[in-house]
């Protein structure tokens, strides 16, 4: 097996300012590469580029400064420790939005099971995050002190403020890549993780999703280590939700609700989202009553549909800008706040394990 590829883990505390700069400097140099590599990106997927991009990304300060003030300090922060600009950082948080309906990118499978589906009463959840090789920079492990608040273990890529993670109060997070015809003015969507990561029960976490004005799509799956799983298909101007009521859930990159499906853009540009769905849906049911971490292991590590797989590894016939791979795998033990984390491709990579302390 080969080493573990380096994800640093950056510990930043204190007011939002100060912990911005903490973390800006300790992850400048990959900042400064995933600016770069989204400005390219953005660009070759038909959004916004040169001044069209920093001033669209600039375009959600103001949005922050309504609705997540404290988030805008810290990106401020970010910016000042990597010594960027503001306009840097804010592409970075909301490169998702800035994007145009990507083909063959934010190929991720959510998995979530709890009690009486799991072998063990654990509350699980976990995914693979898939994304383009043109990203080179690795992503980074985010702990966060709050001074008011849980404590905060999030995997990101450098700059951003959230991604996919779990807090000390027991709450996790995880994310897929979702594409509507409605787009709106409001927050990005890894904004609105750090905020759902800061609360510290599910029905609060959820508000975040719904009580903001959002930007465009995503689909966020939700537990809690008490026990509750609850999946979150959101658009700029609707929400729809989706209960794990047999003790499972699984989610891809297209719409489950009939309320939303009829606007999935993203869909026809994926050529692999309803299979690894199905095959997800289909292997995880099978294990019903004796789910574990290495039944969530076994299926985030197949390889069914080659490139188009859930473990996915780059395809050579597509253009470089187009690659994608699975750049890492997350499995949360929610009940304990356990983080396991296979950076890379899963089939191949050690896996890390991470705590926090219940708070």
């Amino acid at each position: 097996m080969r080493a573990i590829p380096l994800v640093e883990i950056i510990e930043i505390e204190g007011e939002p300012f100060p912990r911005g700069r903490q973390y800006g400097a300790r992850a400048a140099g990959a900042i400064r590469q995933n600016v770069e590599a989204y400005r390219r990106l953005i660009a070759y997927h038909g959004g916004p580029e040169g001044q069209a991009a920093t001033e669209a990304a600039l375009a959600f300060a103001p949005i922050l400064e309504a609705h997540a003030p404290a988030l805008l300090d810290e990106i401020r922060g970010i910016a000042a420790g990597a010594d960027c600009d503001l306009a840097d950082l804010l592409l970075i948080n909301a490169r998702s939005e800035l994007m145009i309906a990507p083909a063959q990118g934010g190929e991720c499978t959510a998995l979530a099971a709890t009690p009486p589906a799991t072998a063990a009463g654990q509350v699980l959840l976990g995914q693979n995050w898939d994304w383009y090789t043109a990203v080179e920079a690795e992503p980074v492990l985010l702990r966060i002190r709050l001074s008011a608040g849980p404590d905060i273990l999030t995997l990101v890529e450098a700059g951003q403020v959230a991604k996919i993670g779990l807090n000390s109060a027991g709450l996790g997070v995880c994310l897929n890549f979702l594409e509507h015809i409605h787009r709106g003015q409001g927050l990005p969507i890894h904004v609105v993780l750090r905020l759902m990561l800061e609360c510290e029960t599910l029905g609060a976490a959820a508000w975040q999703a719904y009580g903001h004005p959002r930007a465009g799509a995503a689909n966020v799956l939700l537990a809690h280590g008490e026990g509750e799983i609850l999946d979150l298909e959101l658009t700029a101007t609707a929400a729809d939700h989706l209960y794990g009521d047999g003790g499972w859930l699984v989610h891809a990159n297209h719409f489950e609700s009939p309320l939303l499906r009829g606007g999935d853009v993203g869909l026809a540009g994926s050529p692999s989202t309803l299979a690894r769905a199905a095959r997800a849906r289909r292997l995880l049911s099978a294990q019903a009553g004796q789910i574990s971490i290495e039944t969530f292991q076994t299926i985030l590590r197949d390889h069914a549909y080659g490139h188009a797989a859930i473990c996915r590894h780059p395809d050579p016939s597509l253009a470089p800008q187009e690659q994608t791979e699975t750049r890492a795998s997350l499995i949360m033990e929610l009940a304990d706040r356990r983080l396991h984390l296979s950076a890379g491709q899963p089939c191949q990579e050690a896996t890390r394990v991470l705590s926090l302390s219940p708070r």
